[in-house]
């Protein structure tokens, strides 16, 4: 079972942006990255990474301004958030990996996928589905 609490670490980024994610599961398994919605924090994912096979890895991230992740920026766009995000997932050496964003975290994904990272859909998933509700 993979635990969302396993191993807590951090990212620094400039304006003393850290970010704070935890990680869990073999380095060469499959990873699936977790991010959350405006207001939420990476320990909200814990149900759903108990799901995963013992084989995959799970990276759940607080986004700074949540959770435990703290930053002194003044611009909190979703362009921001991907460059958070991305750092983690450098910091880690994930080459690949599934995401998963909720709300907010869903713009943060799509924006990650399409300019940083190959992610790439589940095993015996026909396509991926990236539900995001952005409002005015």
């Amino acid at each position: 079972m993979i635990s969302v609490e396993e191993s807590v670490r951090t990212v620094s980024r400039a304006e003393d942006t850290t970010t704070y994610y935890t990680g869990d599961g073999p380095a060469d398994g499959p990873t699936w990255v977790y991010i959350h919605g405006w207001g939420c924090r990476r320990t909200d994912f814990a149900p759903a990474a108990a799901f995963l096979p013992t084989g995959d890895r799970a990276i759940p991230v607080d986004l700074p301004g949540h959770g435990d992740s703290t930053s002194a920026r003044t611009d909190w766009t979703t362009a921001e958030f991907t460059q958070d995000a991305a750092a983690v997932l450098d910091a880690e050496s994930v080459a690949r990996c599934v995401a998963v964003g909720h709300s907010m975290g869903g713009a943060v994904a799509l924006e990650s996928g399409s300019h940083h990272f190959p992610f790439e859909k589940p095993a015996g998933t026909a396509e991926v589905l990236v539900a995001a509700r952005r409002t005015a």
